[in-house]
C-alpha cells in the first residue's frame, strides 16, 4: 500500500474515531431513545376495599356521559394526613372537541365507629356548599347542589360519606344532580 493512500485512511479512521467521541459528551448529551415510556398502574387492594368505583363499568360510564372516548378509572385510595386508608375514589372524563369535556367523579369515605366526626364533616360541608339543598328520606342524610358547570350529591349512610360530583365545561353540561343520586344509590348495598 503507498504511504499517501496509507495516510489519508489513517486520517480519515481519526475524524470518524474523533467524530463518535464527540458524541459521546455528557455536555450535551440527548436521551437516549425519542419513545415515550409507558408505565403501568396498579391498584393497591386498600382502594378498592369499599366496591365503590367497582360498582361501575366503562361501558355504563360512556353511555351515561355521551361518548366511547371514556376510559377505565383507576381507583384510588383516599388517605388521612398519617398514610390510613379512609375510602376510595374514581373519575372518569370525555373529552369533547375544543375544550369541551364532561367528569364524573365518585368518593366514598369510611369513618369507621367515629360517627360523631362523619356527622360535623357532612354539616360543614353542606353549610360551604352554595345553594345547598336537602334530600330528604335518602339514607341518613343527603343535598344536592347544581350550577351551570357542575352538579353534587353528598349522601351520609352509615359510617360513610358518599360524594358524587360532575363538571361539564364548553359545549357539555354537567351531569344532572338525579343523576348523581342514581349513581350513588347503585352503590348502597355494596359497602361493608
Amino acid at each position: 500500500m503507498r504511504p499517501t493512500r496509507t495516510l489519508v485512511l489513517l486520517a480519515g479512521a481519526a475524524v470518524a474515531l474523533g467524530s463518535l467521541g464527540a458524541c459521546s459528551s455528557s455536555d450535551d448529551a440527548s436521551p437516549p431513545t425519542t419513545r415515550a415510556q409507558m408505565t403501568f398502574q396498579t391498584t393497591p387492594p386498600e382502594a378498592s376495599r369499599l366496591g365503590v368505583c367497582a360498582s361501575f363499568t366503562t361501558a355504563q360510564m360512556q353511555e351515561l356521559l355521551g361518548g366511547d372516548e371514556v376510559g377505565p378509572a383507576l381507583p384510588e385510595a383516599i388517605e388521612e394526613s398519617g398514610g390510613a386508608v379512609t375510602g376510595e375514589s374514581c373519575q372518569w372524563e370525555l373529552r369533547g372537541g375544543g375544550d369541551s369535556s364532561r367528569s364524573v367523579r365518585i368518593e366514598a369515605r369510611d369513618y369507621g365507629s367515629d360517627t360523631a366526626a362523619l356527622a360535623t364533616r357532612f354539616d360543614e360541608l353542606k353549610a360551604a356548599t352554595p345553594d345547598a339543598t336537602d334530600l330528604p328520606g335518602i339514607q341518613d342524610a343527603a343535598f344536592s347542589a347544581s350550577s351551570d358547570e357542575a352538579s353534587l350529591v353528598q349522601v351520609r349512610l352509615r359510617q360513610y360519606l358518599l360524594t358524587a360530583s360532575s363538571r361539564g365545561t364548553g359545549d357539555l353540561e354537567p351531569l344532572t344532580a338525579a343523576e348523581l343520586g342514581v349513581l350513588l344509590g347503585t352503590t348502597f348495598e355494596k359497602l361493608p
